[in-house]
């Protein structure tokens, strides 16, 4: 039986109109798209992670160049706690643990797998990024779940990848006749596969319509709350 979830979601995009963000791009530097990725859970993209990229970026600037070495020596030059206090002012925790102690040991994963740059990365091939970024670095560093992952795959520049986290899940809600649960792994594989199906038919990529969504959603939470 086909699935009636892509031709639902095709329907709720023309019908709101949502078109792919022009000006979509991706960070030209791993660091930055894991502390993206880390800071963004369970947190306002625009109030909080917006922001605190642009003070990391004004200490490390968001060039393909940039390491994870030199990462994980500007935290370690501080320690965690005066990194978070005094860089990033930001002492969110995810998993029990400082947000920023939680990115430093994910660069250091990248590092001991011997990958220092967004380049390094996509030099391997589909099967081996997936396996290293949704396995083992999900096995290896507590507070990196699924969804997580596989965000930082897109910001890493696998866009067939999406982010299916708690502003997703509602929006989808509301387009089925069906109540997804976050975090339920064959509900997050029906929503990424709709808008895999979706993204292909815009001719665009899982990710860019992801972040389209995401937008969709985020502006009208915030409507909502105004």
């Amino acid at each position: 039986m086909t699935d009636p979830l892509p031709a639902q979601l095709s329907a709720f995009v023309q019908k709101q109109g949502i078109v792919v963000d022009p000006e979509f791009s991706l960070h030209p530097s791993g660091v930055h798209s894991v502390v993206n990725c880390v800071f963004s859970a369970q947190a306002r993209f625009e109030v909080v992670v917006l922001p605190l990229l642009k003070r990391l970026d004004d200490r490390l600037p968001d060039v393909p160049e940039l390491t994870f070495q030199t990462f994980v020596n500007d935290v370690d030059s501080l320690g965690v706690q005066g990194y978070a206090e005094d860089i990033l002012r930001n002492r969110q925790q995810l998993s029990g643990r400082l947000k920023v102690e939680v990115a430093r040991e994910v660069a250091a994963f990248f590092i001991r797998h011997r990958i220092q740059t967004t380049a390094d990365f996509q030099k391997l091939k589909s099967c081996a990024a997936e396996h290293l970024v949704l396995v083992k670095l999900v096995q290896d560093v507590k507070g990196i779940g699924p969804t997580l992952a596989h965000y930082l795959l897109w910001l890493m520049g696998r866009e067939d990848h999406v982010k299916v986290d708690s502003l997703l899940t509602r929006l989808f809600a509301r387009i089925g006749d069906w109540q997804p649960r976050l975090g339920h792994d064959a509900d997050r594989v029906r929503i990424t596969e709709a808008i895999r199906e979706v993204a292909t038919q815009m001719g665009t990529t899982p990710a860019r319509l992801d972040n389209a969504l995401w937008q969709f959603e985020s502006r009208r939470k915030a409507d909502s709350h105004a």
